[in-house]
């Protein structure tokens, strides 16, 4: 699988190049990781061949420091699953507060009724 440097240069390039080819220099890269705030030192070359041999990334040619590259569908449905997963726990957490508000509610209105029904009867 891919580790956290690979993950950020994958979506990088898919964000830059979305469909076509798109020719990217190494310092567009070094410059990206700075803005996340990576300050450890990173092989991007090695990273980048590394996406091609997993197909995640197409490299049509490359230079010392400029890569012709695209991202592949696989690199695309690995971000669209994960954007599926973090809707679905979204979406989970909204039902477990709407349930918790929803039993708090009955609770409260329950305790109510039990008080008013002992009133009454008394």
């Amino acid at each position: 699988m891919l580790n956290e440097s690979e993950i950020l240069i994958l979506n990088y390039i898919i964000n830059e190049c979305g469909d076509d080819y798109k020719v990217l220099e190494i310092a567009d890269f070094e410059d990206f990781l700075l803005q996340k705030n990576i300050k450890r030192k990173i092989n991007i070359k090695n990273i980048l061949k590394h996406l091609q041999t997993n197909n995640f990334i197409n490299i049509r040619y490359f230079d010392d420091d400029k890569y012709c590259l695209c991202a592949t569908p696989l690199s695309k449905q690995i971000f669209e699953k994960e954007i599926i997963e973090k809707n679905k726990l979204k979406k989970i957490k909204l039902e477990t507060f709407l349930l918790f508000i929803i039993f708090f509610i009955f609770a409260i209105l329950g305790s109510f009724l039990g008080t008013l029904l002992y009133y009454l009867i008394m």
